[in-house]
């Protein structure tokens, strides 16, 4: 089988496109023939810095089709169309087939397609878990999203609305009539203003940016008592001893439960995946490149044809 697997980090030309074996399963794992792959801003930063042990096959998001199952598998069988975001440590998304256990999958939403369903594990439970688990946000309360249009920042405007939030999200002017149209109520043109010149007393920050200037502009908008929640860079200690907010930096866990409830938002209508760009699977390097560079509006996904 075709996979995309890197043997050294610091340069995209060391991805390559491999013949390798297909996974033999174990007894309590599926093998999923691999119909599509979500890319995250994890996968990038695995080629550039090195995050995992070498040589790897990249990725972790996958839509797929089950084509086998060990027989200690009790809630998937052959033909099953799922999702998921596999185990963290070994990754191997960008292939045609993959091997996973049940706690990283879930059915995959009736009303997508592949290449939409693939862009919604990692950077949905993101969205998820910096919105709800970490920053506790309620009905009724402000929030600001930075990057909105990105992956995390769709799904999270998106959550946040269906909550019932007051939301802001921060973008480049091009983004501006498209994040109102999906539901932000303040957009901050992030070129032109600062993030206080419009926004102030929130009581949740989302941050996938988290540069110094960025961090305070947050820390300044937030009331009181507010949620700070970063999903990229650590938080400065000084802005912890200056402010009475809580903050903190986490990184999202492949949770099925929360990915299920996800997929029934989809399927009712409330949650639309965007999808920037497709690519072959071939293409990776072409496809992490372009995610690279901070373009994107929504997801980029590889295909395997």
């Amino acid at each position: 089988m075709k996979a995309v697997s890197i043997k050294e980090k610091g340069s995209f030309e060391n991805i390559q496109v491999v013949e390798i074996n297909k996974p033999v399963i174990q007894p309590d794992e599926i093998l999923v023939h691999v119909n599509a792959a979500g890319i995250n801003p994890v996968d990038w930063k695995t080629v550039l810095n090195g995050y995992f042990p070498m040589p790897l096959i990249l990725g972790s998001d996958i839509a797929g089709v089950i084509e086998a199952v060990g027989a200690d598998v009790k809630n998937y069988k052959p033909g099953d169309e799922v999702i998921g975001s596999l185990q963290w440590d070994k990754q191997s998304a960008y292939a045609e087939y993959t091997a996973t256990k049940e706690k990283y999958i879930t059915h995959k939403p009736k009303n997508l397609s592949f290449a939409e369903s693939a862009g919604v594990p990692l950077a949905s439970l993101t969205a998820w878990q910096a919105l709800f688990d970490h920053g506790r946000l309620e009905a009724g309360q402000k929030v600001v999203i930075h990057a909105g249009a990105g992956g995390v920042g769709l799904f999270a405007l998106q959550f946040a609305k269906w909550k019932g939030a007051w939301v802001a999200a921060t973008s480049s002017e091009r983004n501006i009539n498209f994040l109102k149209s999906v539901g932000a109520d303040e957009v901050v043109d992030y070129t032109k203003y600062k993030l206080t010149d419009i926004v102030k007393d929130a009581d949740v920050v989302l941050d996938s940016i988290a540069t110094p200037e960025v961090q305070m502009e947050s820390f300044k908008s937030l009331k009181k008592g507010g949620r700070y929640v970063s999903i990229t860079s650590n938080i400065r200690e000084e802005l912890k001893k200056d402010f009475d907010i809580y903050a903190t930096r986490f990184l999202f866990i492949s949770n099925p439960d929360q990915l299920k409830q996800i997929v029934q938002l989809i399927e009712g209508g409330m949650v639309k995946v965007f999808i920037d760009k497709t690519y072959p699977l071939a293409e990776a390097k072409d496809a992490l490149i372009y995610l690279h560079k901070g373009r994107a509006r929504g997801k980029v996904i590889l295909i395997n044809n």
